[in-house]
């Protein structure tokens, strides 16, 4: 019996793919199948790939590049597991991740386990923002479906339970019963779509709290770097989102579809404002105007407790609505140069005076 499929979407990775396979290949659990999609390369990764397959657990399959999303639905078309997971071509996991996670999920019999990750670059172990153990449909809909879109953080930024599918395996029986799968024209945060829809369906879930994954990034990272048309790459997305979240009638999860699409908007906005961005202010503005235009934003807006809002999420909201693209660049400025110096030369100050053994002191004494 394959207990899990591994998908792994491959497109010129050739620099990092051997450490990825190889901690694939040796992973504690033997009963899993490995389905690398090599998604049109160009580089060598076909030939590192081929070096695996007298591994019989391996196959491999080549196609014309279609992108990520639909990579990993050709890969979920050919699993047999029991559960599916993947794992991008730059990154590793340890080597007991999926014995882990598979006991977990058969402990209560799982539709969906979720584990921690760290980043390769500087050893950053992501937060803990849900329990550790077991969740049952009730216990999921009070617990972990109100943070997978979107939340509010204590310091009024931006979060999110993080939606990865590599840091998940999923029941396969699930997901086909449910009808879950990729949308193959989805081409940013494709992970969200699919994790959306399988929690929303899922009737078990359990979280590891143990960083079993390693999520390599690499500089020329869509993260990081600039991305060009940013905001039409969200707005099918968005779309899909908003259709499940109508359809589901189990809770009211509208006010958080409405945040998580404010919060799309920010990333767009905040993308013309990267140091790698190519445009000219008119553009920017440009830009920011067809996000600003967007039916999307007529339809969040009103619906969003902008009070627990930090001030540049709230003035982004005040902006949005009054459509001021270049208010919102002078502003952003502004604002990110005043907490680069809040940084750099008032908190220091802050922090030694409230150290002070004299106002330790004082304070103790009130």
């Amino acid at each position: 019996m394959i207990k899990v499929s591994v998908i792994v979407p491959i497109y010129n990775a050739a620099q990092y793919l051997e450490q990825c396979l190889e901690s694939i290949v040796n992973q504690t659990l033997k009963e899993i199948e490995v389905i690398l999609i090599d998604d049109g390369s160009t580089d060598l990764s076909a030939e590192i790939c081929k070096k695996f397959l007298s591994d019989s657990r391996v196959i491999y399959y080549h196609k014309e590049n279609e992108g990520l999303a639909a990579a990993r639905d050709d890969g979920m078309i050919r699993a047999r597991g029991e559960y599916i997971g993947f794992v991008d071509s730059d990154d590793w996991i340890e080597l007991d991740m999926y014995e882990k996670m598979y006991a977990a999920a058969k402990s209560n019999d799982s539709d969906v386990v979720f584990c921690n990750c760290i980043q390769n670059e500087n050893g950053y172990r992501f937060s803990r923002e849900i329990p550790e153990g077991a969740y049952d449909r009730e216990e999921i809909k009070k617990e972990i479906l109100p943070k997978t879109l979107a939340y509010i953080s204590k310091d009024g930024g931006k979060r999110s339970i993080r939606w990865s599918n590599c840091m998940r395996i999923y029941k396969t029986e699930a997901l086909k019963e449910n009808g879950i799968k990729f949308d193959r024209r989805l081409r940013r945060s494709q992970d969200l779509q699919l994790t959306y829809e399988a929690m929303l369906a899922a009737r078990n879930f359990y979280y590891i709290n143990e960083p079993l994954y390693h999520n390599r990034v690499v500089a020329d990272s869509l993260s990081r770097g600039y991305t060009k048309n940013m905001w039409p790459l969200y707005t099918y997305l968005i779309d899909i989102l908003y259709k499940d979240t109508e359809n589901f009638k189990e809770l009211d999860l509208m006010p958080q579809m409405h945040l998580r699409a404010f919060f799309f908007a920010t990333d767009c906005i905040e993308n013309e404002m990267k140091p790698l961005c190519p445009n000219d202010r008119k553009k920017k503005v440009e830009l920011i105007e067809e996000i600003m235009n967007d039916p999307i934003c007529e339809r969040f807006y009103g619906h969003i407790e902008t009070e627990k809002l930090n001030p540049l999420y709230r003035k982004y909201y005040e902006l949005i609505y009054k459509k001021k693209a270049a208010a919102i660049l002078d502003f952003t400025e502004k604002y990110k140069c005043n907490q680069k110096i809040k940084k750099k030369f008032i908190n220091p100050v802050i922090n030694f005076l409230t150290e002070n053994p004299i106002y330790k002191a004082v304070r103790h004494k009130k």
